[in-house]
């Protein structure tokens, strides 16, 4: 153990209570975000374009137009 650094008292910590599925903004993440993540993470792995951060956001863009369209 490094005697520069002290141990720490974590019995003052406070205790959260995490909501089944994580935070709110995990919740969130998970419900509107990751599924149509995975889904273009999973073409550019496939297709493996020179530019996959491109190929990624116009991905998303497409989808966000086509779930928004949905919507409606």
């Amino acid at each position: 153990m490094d005697s520069s650094n002290p141990p720490v008292d974590l019995s003052s910590a406070t205790n959260t209570q995490v909501r089944p599925g994580g935070a709110p903004a995990r919740v969130y993440l998970n419900e509107q975000v990751v599924p149509h993540l995975l889904e273009g993470m999973k073409t550019v792995a496939k297709d493996q374009p020179s530019n996959p951060l491109r190929v990624l956001g116009e991905f998303l863009l497409q989808k966000s137009e086509e779930v928004e369209a949905s919507k409606k």
